[in-house]
């Protein structure tokens, strides 16, 4: 039998649910279902994540563990009730601990801390009945010339134009109050050194609404770079000091990370959320040895948003601020 919240939405309602969606050209969050003209919706996100191997290219080696605590705060707007942009800006604190330091500066564990790259997202949805298909473009923008040659660095300092879409189906039939939500995106990287690596980026989410205030969920992140090169324990030597010194950003990145989470509503406007996530295969990666990621977002209704959302009758707390997801902020920008 069906929950009272559940059986109370016809069709369309239900597929407010979906309003879990979030945010821009970071794999922080998908976005399937953009909010309502003049609603806005602040998320700010905390991550503690640990390196304790790299993949070099697939075989896991420990030459030091790295350590990043990441803040994030995204900004969602709704221009109409189909069309929306998001901006985001990580705020990354990060050190190095081992032999084998990359510069001076990595020579003792030392947290080095600076803003990363800002992300805009304008996308615009186009079905909403059914399978909900939003497309989107974004991009990338390094915030300032931040070191990228270390361990720790905050981020790769590659501007990126990526286009994909976010999609998003509830399976009743399946299971009521069961979903499924993601996003694909195309990476058109800058080339370095005349060298291409562009990427393909999957997030994939399945959960489950278990009230209107509670929802549980799987989380998947994936990525496989398009070019770049292999890195070895003597890449250094294999490929002179200048190609050394940008390997973090050609390096043919594939990752694999895997999680689970949960989200609450506070109230119609506030909700909490948070994750881990670990990876299960990599190439030429720093493998996750685990990310916890803690959030909270908050939903700005104009008038006509909230007149809105009064006609479409429970439940509100599912739909106004669920479209954050926890997912993994990862330090390279992978």
């Amino acid at each position: 039998m069906k929950p009272l919240w559940c059986r109370r939405l016809s069709l369309g309602q239900k597929a407010l649910v979906l309003a879990v969606l979030g945010a821009p050209a970071t794999p922080v969050f998908a976005q399937a279902w953009t909010p309502a003209r003049g609603e806005g919706t602040v998320a700010v996100q905390f991550q503690d994540a640990f390196v304790k191997y790299h993949q070099l290219p697939t075989v896991r080696l420990d030459r030091g563990h790295i350590r990043g605590e990441t803040m994030l705060v995204d900004f969602t707007y709704g221009i109409t009730d189909k069309a929306a942009v998001s901006i985001a800006l990580p705020y990354v604190a990060s050190k190095y601990d081992g032999p084998y330091p990359h510069q001076a500066l990595e020579a003792t564990p030392a947290y080095h801390s600076t803003f990363q790259d800002f992300r805009f997202d304008f996308r615009y949805n186009i079905s909403r009945e059914g399978f909900v298909l939003t497309p989107f473009v974004g991009t990338i923008l390094p915030s300032h010339g931040y070191t990228y040659f270390a361990h720790s660095a905050v981020g790769r300092h590659v501007r990126e134009l990526q286009a994909g879409v976010n999609f998003a189906r509830l399976l009743d039939p399946v299971l009521p109050g069961l979903f499924v939500q993601g996003r694909y995106a195309y990476g058109f990287a800058e080339r370095i050194l005349d060298i291409s690596h562009n990427r393909s980026i999957l997030d994939l989410e399945v959960g489950h609404f278990t009230s209107p205030e509670l929802r549980v969920f799987a989380l998947g992140t994936g990525q496989l770079t398009h070019g770049g090169i292999d890195l070895f324990g003597d890449s250094r030597t294999r490929y002179g000091e200048l190609l050394f010194s940008h390997h973090d950003q050609v390096g043919r990145e594939n990752a694999l990370n895997l999680g689970a989470g949960a989200a609450y509503d506070l109230s119609p406007s506030v909700g909490i959320y948070g994750s881990v996530m670990r990876t299960f295969a990599g190439r030429n990666t720093h493998a996750l040895e685990y990310a916890l990621t803690m959030g909270m977002t908050w939903t700005i209704m104009n008038g006509d948003a909230s007149a809105r959302a009064s006609r479409v009758g429970p439940p509100r707390r599912s739909q106004a601020h669920g479209r954050a997801l926890a997912k993994c902020i990862c330090q390279k920008g992978a």
